[in-house]
């Protein structure tokens, strides 16, 4: 079972957390609903994060498995279970079908849009895993639409809407976030599961990574301001994008001269000053949306 939970990388299920954006950000709107109502909505956001952990899991499987050969001269991923044969093929081939099987129901208990988004993501993630993956800047915009995805089932949901900014932001953000990504790998030279890692040394890329961190959070900003003026939110929540700016800052900061930028989750999850930022950021949010 050990295997099994090892490559499923239970880090990277924090990626899925962006499920929960919708239903946080019109917290004001279904707050005042019934009891029953509420309950319902929580659960039904919790069904649509597990489901979505179930399609990250299967496409983790797959990605390994097409790299495996490859993985094997990586330092680190040569301790997957896929690429030291610690997983047989036909327990492979079990586990992905089981994880399918439980994603699938727990997606379609929640409506049929959120079931239609968990099979266009596993769709996807195959095309993604056995071609694109390899193309230079497909890899990026891929990445980018699998985090609208998640954003967009976690609207489908609790079938609340949310603001087109928050979508805008979710894609700006991430692009920076994978670009950063696949500069680290580069500097660290050390990943040759993709043909097209070289293109990211390009000095090129350290520029764009600035560039996308003024966009990320020039739109946090503007959608902040949009909010208040159109009464969605009060002045409150425009102060979040000091938390906001300061947690994206310190993240470029931190993987501006190494390769830390290559484990994105690992930054966020240790580091205190982006822990503190998120912290204060969504306390922040809590209260602007509770006092709007």
């Amino acid at each position: 079972m050990k295997k099994f939970i090892i490559s499923s990388r239970p880090k990277q299920m924090t990626k899925n957390l962006l499920i929960f954006v919708p239903i946080f950000f019109t917290i004001d709107k279904w707050i005042l609903y019934s009891y029953t109502d509420i309950q319902m909505i929580i659960f039904k956001s919790l069904l649509t994060f597990f489901s979505f952990c179930c399609c990250s899991i299967i496409g983790y499987q797959i990605n390994d498995f097409i790299d495996r050969n490859l993985d094997k001269f990586h330092p680190v991923k040569k301790n997957r279970p896929i690429a030291n044969n610690e997983i047989k093929y036909i327990e492979l081939f079990l586990f992905i079908i089981l994880v399918f099987i439980v994603g699938g129901f727990f997606a379609y208990l929640v409506n049929i849009n959120v079931l239609f988004l968990f099979i266009l993501y596993l769709l996807l993630s195959i095309f993604y895993s056995y071609i694109f993956k390899n193309y230079f800047l497909m890899d990026l915009i891929f990445i980018v639409v699998f985090y609208i995805v998640r954003m967009s089932a976690g609207t489908m949901a609790i079938s609340f809407d949310i603001s087109i900014w928050l979508y805008i932001l979710t894609g700006v953000s991430s692009f920076l976030i994978i670009t950063i990504k696949r500069v680290s790998e580069s500097k660290n030279n050390l990943n040759n599961t993709r043909s097209n890692i070289s293109f990211y040394r390009n000095k090129v890329f350290k520029r764009l990574i600035f560039f996308l961190g003024i966009i990320t959070c020039v739109t946090y900003l503007i959608y902040t301001v949009l909010e208040v003026f159109e009464n969605q939110k009060n002045w409150i929540f425009i102060l979040t994008s000091f938390f906001f700016f300061m947690g994206i800052i310190r993240y470029i900061q931190l993987t501006n001269d190494d390769s830390k930028g290559e484990f994105p989750e690992e930054i966020i999850l240790k580091d205190k000053y982006i822990f503190l930022s998120i912290m204060f950021f969504f306390l922040f949010i809590l209260v602007s949306l509770i006092k709007n």
